[in-house]
């Protein structure tokens, strides 16, 4: 099939800005991503103390929330919610030893968490990265939470 997309840029801006004892200080970093071929953004509703899978990156061949774990270039977790707290869990392919990780972190109200990579490793650090993360999954702690995720790809 001759497709008619061609392969684009994504670029991501960071902006930090702060004022310490009156001096203020601004820093932004910029990443162009190349030969970006399918960005995925969704904003979904986590009901209260329930967990759901937001996205797979273990899938073979990109269909609806999966996407193949060679591919990924970027992605961002937003917790949209200005008060509650919302939890991101991660699981991993098996390592070559056969174990899979599990981690999970606190996303506080209006923070993101960002990753450029689906390579990870478990509690040690050897020199290379032996597993992908496989399924992220967020978990609304108290209430409703609105939850935003980008997924790039190329």
């Amino acid at each position: 099939m001759a497709s008619i997309l061609t392969p684009s840029t994504f670029q991501i801006k960071l902006k930090e800005e702060h004022v310490v004892k009156g001096v203020k200080t601004l820093n932004e970093t910029y990443f162009t991503l190349s030969d970006i071929t399918n960005v995925d953004r969704r904003i979904v509703t986590v009901p209260p103390t329930t967990s759901i899978d937001i996205f797979n990156i273990n899938g073979v061949n990109p269909s609806a929330g999966t996407f193949p774990s060679s591919s990924l270039k970027y992605a961002r977790i937003s917790n949209l919610d200005t008060t509650a707290s919302l939890a991101v869990s991660f699981s991993s392919s098996e390592s070559p030893e056969g174990e899979r990780s599990y981690w999970a972190m606190n996303l506080l109200p209006t923070s993101s968490l960002m990753f450029s990579s689906s390579q990870v490793t478990g509690s040690s650090f050897e020199g290379l990265f032996g597993q992908d993360i496989e399924y992220v999954s967020v978990y609304a702690v108290s209430e409703s939470i609105d939850v935003e995720y980008v997924v790039v790809n190329g």
